[in-house]
């Protein structure tokens, strides 16, 4: 039994307590009380009968919240996909860690655990005692001067490999290649074997020097029965090494079957597995580069005005509610609103729209954006942490941190991988040195070494995170913010996409084009007042048309709103009703039908009935985006079904379905129902998209396997959705589809590279092709491990020159 401390919110008095301790103690295996006043439930637990997590479901199904928290930390140290599992492994045998999940190519672990069973101090040692370094994500050094140090230890490293190992290359085959070398070495030596010693002392120097870095966490690695990459070159090399010196020591054991020594092969080894690994770092540091590049959008420091003087102070000394001096041509520092002045902003990096926008007092500005040739002064909104552009560098290292499905099939290989591998390096050793032909023994060797050294997991551990790293950042560049790195891989599968049509299909910026009415201006005037509270794109533009025309505003009591069909109240004394026609009907109202034939745009009739009569129309003027038509011919193309959703009547979403060529569309659909729509286009088989931008489509979007939000829309949808088209253009989702399909194409590439390339050269290192005269030296194994995972970086680098989709004319 294990005991777990787990803190649980919404309890408020005995019977909440009892409640919880009653549904924890129906589970197998389980004792628990539960205190009110501390609210915690204390556990004790069977871990082979339940988890923590299912625990903690427990809990939330009969209506609690459990209090869990989630830890962000980097790990050092690891070199392949053995490495992160074990890592994972590490996390999940701490008590309270719910979930773990270790990305190779970020080198960060992202936990969610009990923070009442353990603390992140506790994470770290756990992952120390497994042989790694770990810190939290914001202490110490940037990751950038962490990386910075790493390489430059690597060159080191590297640089004094190779000046150790090119000497014992050349003293073990310069005499094979060059006859009159060999001649020459012997009469320098002062006594017999003197030249082996000299590659003896090298070889050690190498291994114990640059070589250390494989060889303590290999040994670790043994000690907790998880062999890695680390465990195969320290026990390739070191099998090399040692028996070397034993042939050194002892000649007279290896007089019938030859006193050859491999120092070679362990020096030259390890330099060549250096430089694979360092070339590695070199392409994971290009891999994180767009990320980077946002980061770097931001500002460092902010001109702060306090008491008229104004000051330059560091970006973690501004709050909000500070003024500050923005020059020109230098970027913004906050989100905030402007005070003082008049300037053209250069947004092009969160909005896509080359233009600069131009800003005046009361306009909105966001941080990283670029200040054109006027002077403003702005009062800060937003700092730190909660300005936009570092909300986009949160959420693309959340998607880059997260573990695809895909991933498992790498992780499940990676378990056996690297017994299995010792398993045939031994089994290679003992076949040779029983049948080889003479010397058996270095042919047994050899095969041996080759064998743990070729074989290497870092290449399949690389081949997602490093494609998704990648991918996500570019995509990120592009206009496409994935907020979940597993939309990355739903979205390559979806075969069905929803579009919501204001503000998806349309600009979402609608205009009061037509009013019949014998009183136009005292219908919208009525139309306003009811409309003056709500955020709708359709109701801000009837009062928008209402202050253009400068109508004043009646108060409104007895206000009601009925979601998706209209709204009442009280106005001058009289009850007054603006809604759909289906909803006027609804309330006894007798409506005229409305010809749509003849609108150029995108429209929508709401009907005002004062008193239970009909008092007049208003129409309601969308226009399409330019792009959609494109689009909706692009994507259809694609082999992609469309479907339109919309709460507009029929008339008008048959217009509009008519003019992109949807052959199917939902209109006059509550906001509620859009979710169900949703649910039986999955029932009908296939992954589902949902395309939207407003509060009402936050359902749908949930609803939907891949939830695609407009940046133009409302903060609740973007939170909703599992990624944000962030320059609010419609033809980023075509963009979007192809940086999942070219990613997930790019990751079926690198693990079939790396499967494939273990299936071909471990049984040529094992020593397949001997009877035909060749053996794959263990130096050329130490270079291929190498290159294997320089390749798969390689060619995840080559979603950086994705494209934006571009929208042409028909």
């Amino acid at each position: 039994m294990k005991h777990l401390e787990i803190g649980v919110e919404g309890m408020t008095c005995a019977s909440c307590s009892s409640r919880v301790e009653r549904a924890l103690n129906r589970l197998p295996r389980v004792q628990a009380t539960v205190n009110l006043s501390t609210e915690r439930a204390a556990v004790d637990f069977d871990p082979g009968q339940i988890s923590p997590k299912e625990l903690s479901a427990a809990i939330t199904d009969i209506g609690y919240q459990v209090v869990v928290a989630s830890a962000e930390l980097e790990v050092d140290g690891m070199t392949c996909a053995s490495c992160s599992s074990r890592v994972e492994r590490a996390l999940g045998k701490v008590p309270g860690v719910l979930s773990a999940s270790v990305n190779l190519a970020t080198e960060r672990a992202m936990v969610d655990y009990l923070p009442a069973s353990t603390t992140p101090q506790q994470l770290i040692a756990a992952i120390v005692d497994a042989g790694y370094a770990a810190r939290s994500v914001d202490a110490g050094n940037t990751p950038e001067d962490r990386k910075t140090t790493l390489l430059r230890q690597m060159r080191f490293d590297l640089i004094l490999a190779v000046l150790l190992a090119l000497p014992v290359l050349l003293l073990a085959m310069g005499p094979m290649i060059f006859t009159g070398l060999s001649t020459w070495l012997q009469q320098l030596a002062p006594f017999l074997r003197f030249w082996d010693w000299v590659q003896a002392v090298l070889a050690t120097l190498a291994l114990a020097g640059p070589g250390r870095r494989f060889f303590r966490p290999g040994l670790i690695a043994y000690r907790h029965l998880s062999p890695d990459m680390n465990s195969l070159v320290a026990t390739g090399t070191g099998a090399a090494w040692l028996f070397s010196m034993i042939v050194l020591i002892f000649p007279e054991w290896f007089r019938q079957v030859g006193e050859h020594v491999y120092f070679d092969s362990a020096a030259v080894v390890i330099a060549a597995i250096l430089l694979g690994k360092y070339l590695e770092e070199l392409a994971k540091g290009r891999a994180s580069t767009a990320l980077r590049h946002l980061a770097s959008l931001q500002a460092k420091d902010a001109l702060l005005i306090r008491n008229g003087e104004e000051q330059r102070v560091p970006l973690d000394q501004i709050r909000a509610g500070d003024h500050l001096l923005v020059r020109p041509g230098e970027r913004l520092p906050v989100d905030g609103v402007v005070l003082e002045g008049e300037s053209s902003v250069d947004a092009s990096m969160l909005t896509g729209e080359p233009l600069p926008e131009s800003k005046q007092a009361g306009d909105a500005v966001m941080s990283a954006t670029i200040n054109g040739m006027g002077r403003l002064i702005i009062e800060a909104k937003a700092v730190g942490q909660d300005t936009v552009m570092a909300h986009i560098v949160r959420m693309v290292e959340q998607a880059q941190a997260g573990k695809l499905p895909i991933q498992g099939l790498a992780d499940r290989v990676v378990r056996v991988f690297t017994p299995l591998v010792i398993g045939i390096a031994l089994l290679s050793f003992v076949l040779w040195l029983l049948l080889g032909p003479s010397p058996a023994i270095s042919i047994a060797v050899l095969s041996a070494v080759a064998v743990l050294v070729v074989a290497c997991p870092c290449a399949m551990g690389l081949a997602t995170p490093a494609a998704v790293m990648v991918g996500t950042g570019r995509a990120a560049e592009l206009g496409v913010l994935f907020r979940r790195g597993l939309a990355l891989e739903t979205l390559a599968q979806v075969n069905t996409i929803c579009l919501d049509k204001t503000g998806t299909l349309t600009s979402g910026k609608p205009t009061v084009g037509e009013i019949r009415a014998d009183n136009p201006r005292q219908v919208l005037e009525l139309a306003a007042a009811l409309e003056s509270a709500s955020e709708h794109p359709l109701a801000r533009a009837i009062v928008r048309a209402a202050r253009e025309k400068e109508i004043s505003l009646p108060s409104v009591s007895h206000f009601q709103a009925t979601a998706g069909r209209g709204v009442a109240g009280v106005v001058h004394g009289q009850q007054v009703l603006l809604g759909s026609a289906a909803w006027m009907r609804e309330q006894g109202i007798a409506t005229d039908t409305c010809d749509l034939v003849d609108m150029q745009s995108v429209g929508t009739w709401v009907y005002l009935a004062v008193e239970g009569q009909m008092s007049g129309n208003i129409l309601i003027q969308d226009q399409l985006r330019p792009e959609a038509g494109a689009v909706i011919r692009y994507l259809t193309r694609m082999g992609l079904r469309l479907v339109m959703i919309t709460g507009d009547s029929q008339a008008a979403a048959r217009q509009l379905a008519e003019s992109l060529q949807l052959p199917i569309f939902h209109a006059e659909v509550l906001p509620q129902d859009k979710a169900n729509i949703v649910k039986q286009l999955q029932a009908q088989g296939g992954k589902v998209a949902f395309v939207g931008d407003g509060i009402n489509d936050a359902p749908a979007l949930a609803q939907a396997d891949v939830g695609l939000a407009m940046a133009t829309g409302t903060d609740i949808a973007m939170e909703t959705a599992d990624l944000t088209l962030t320059h609010g253009d419609l033809a980023a989702l075509v963009t979007a589809i192809q940086a999942s399909r070219k990613t997930m194409a790019t990751i079926r590439g690198n693990l079939f590279w790396a499967f494939f390339y273990n299936i071909l050269l471990i049984p040529v290192a094992a020593g397949v092709l001997i009877p035909w005269g060749f053996q794959l030296n263990p130096m050329l194994a130490g270079l291929a491990m190498g290159m294997s995972s320089v390749f798969v970086l390689s060619n995840s680098l080559r979603l950086k020159w994705m494209r934006p989709w571009m929208a042409r004319p028909a």
